[in-house]
């Protein structure tokens, strides 16, 4: 009896991911804010943006990711800025913070830091905490530095500072990025300075190297052309000549409304990215992939994105299965599945900037508060439950660190590619539910 239910005790992580799942999981919102009415309240102390359903309900808007922000001002500037949920609590956008603190001196905004939910500073994906401006004589931003605290630091893009040059109109017409001692440096995205120029609609920035050559970025564009059309933000990416080109990628225009963005060729017929989308939308912090007429495509990445409450579902079905399975079928279960993992976690993604993060339980940190970092680390664990159930054999007590190569993997070819974002806490995530789906097999097959 007391060997049952030890066993048993191996079946309550399963039970208690489910839950955790189901009641922090399954109710979060997947409704844009373009789907919302947007409530604004101003006065000399603060202003206030609500999202509301058709019931007039603080509703939370997947896309921004948050349901309310709140901008605290002194003195007629805004020198706090606060994002949170429809239950009134700060919650963590996906970009790393809950909070914006600004620094004046007299009119001019010298510092920007970035907060959690519980003041403290928050280290931005990115790479730092605060950013320190410069202002011209004339008022405008000139220089942006990084920071972590008091220390500067160089951003995950590859520079130190970030510099406006303003013509004499005092309008922006060069860009410069530069390392720590003032000197133009290329950044990941392929140059160091963009020179900029005004048409009626937009503006057309030209890229250049260190030495002032005109040169290709990553994507194979010289340039690109970024106007609005009709209420549609649409960018087009140029040759050397300034002219409309393809991008190694396939597309030369991008045409962006609201939280939507479709991919066009120079010819500007429709065409494919990625994993055979024709377009992307943000929802829920998740990115969802689109079809040809700008609809959600018909695949199981883009329903467990959208629908948290199929992962649970999709999680336990799947687990149990692999539990049933012997023999054959389990080593066919098992090349299948890894397949599967591989092509939610690598294929067709676009290759990028070399980013890690190494400390352990960053975004744990952030379970409670962030909706997008939540649902992240439960599809990471559920990824893995029914991978260690299938790996579970009496005969070799730790089949489960197949998952920990396999996910560690996975994470080392995210770096090396630039595909994703490299974090420990994935790997963490990961094991954790290969243990789960492991001591759930195990239990099974002792009860039976």
């Amino acid at each position: 009896m007391k060997k049952i239910l030890i066993r048993i005790l191996l079946v309550l992580p399963v039970l208690f991911i489910i839950i955790i799942t189901f009641i922090l999981n399954i109710k979060q919102s997947s409704v844009n804010s373009a789907e919302l009415s947007k409530e604004e309240t101003s006065t000399e102390d603060y202003e206030r943006i609500d999202y509301l359903d058709s019931e007039g309900h603080i509703t939370f808007a997947g896309d921004k990711g948050y349901a309310t922000a709140i901008k605290t001002k002194k003195d007629g500037h805004v020198v706090l800025e606060q994002y949170f949920d429809e239950k009134g609590n700060l919650t963590v956008l996906p970009a790393g913070y809950a909070q914006i603190s600004r620094v004046y001196e007299g009119k001019f905004n010298t510092e920007i830091i970035y907060l959690d939910a519980l003041d403290s500073r928050a280290v931005l994906r990115d790479g730092y905490d605060t950013i320190r401006r410069t202002y011209t004589d004339a008022g405008k931003a000139d220089t942006d530095t990084y920071w972590i605290g008091d220390k500067q630091v160089e951003r995950k893009q590859g520079y130190w500072q970030y510099q406006r040059v303003y013509d004499e109109s005092n309008h922006v017409c060069e860009l410069k990025y530069m390392d720590q001692e003032g000197n133009l440096v290329s950044n990941t995205s392929g140059y160091a300075l963009i020179r900029r120029s005004y048409t009626d609609t937009g503006t057309i920035d030209m890229y250049f190297d260190e030495d002032l050559q005109p040169v290709a970025s990553t994507l194979g564009q010289y340039g690109k052309m970024t106007e609005t059309v009709d209420g549609v933000n649409v960018t087009t990416y140029l040759d050397a000549e300034g002219k409309p080109d393809n991008t190694t990628r396939g597309y030369a225009v991008e045409k962006k409304e609201g939280t939507r963005t479709l991919y066009f060729d120079k010819e500007g017929s429709p065409v494919t990215v990625g994993r055979g989308q024709y377009g992307i939308e943000k929802v829920n912090g998740q990115e969802v992939y689109l079809d040809e007429t700008g609809e959600q495509m018909l695949r199981i990445d883009n329903i467990l994105n959208t629908r948290p409450y199929l992962v649970l579902i999709f999680g336990v079905l799947v687990t149990i299965a692999a539990i049933m399975v012997r023999g054959k079928v389990k080593i066919v279960f098992l090349i299948f599945y890894i397949i599967f993992i591989g092509i939610m976690t690598i294929a067709f993604r676009e290759a990028g900037d070399h980013r890690a993060v190494f400390e352990l339980f960053k975004s744990y940190k952030e379970f409670l508060i962030s909706p997008a970092t939540r649902q992240n680390i439960l599809n990471n664990i559920w990824l893995f439950v029914p991978l260690g159930a299938a790996l579970y054999d009496p005969k070799h007590r730790f089949g489960w660190v197949w998952a920990l190569a396999l996910s560690v993997l996975i994470e080392t070819v995210q770096y090396v590619t630039g595909i994703g974002l490299c974090e420990m806490d994935d790997v963490f995530s990961n094991v954790l539910g290969a243990l789960i789906g492991y001591g759930a097999a195990y239990s099974k097959k002792r009860l039976i």
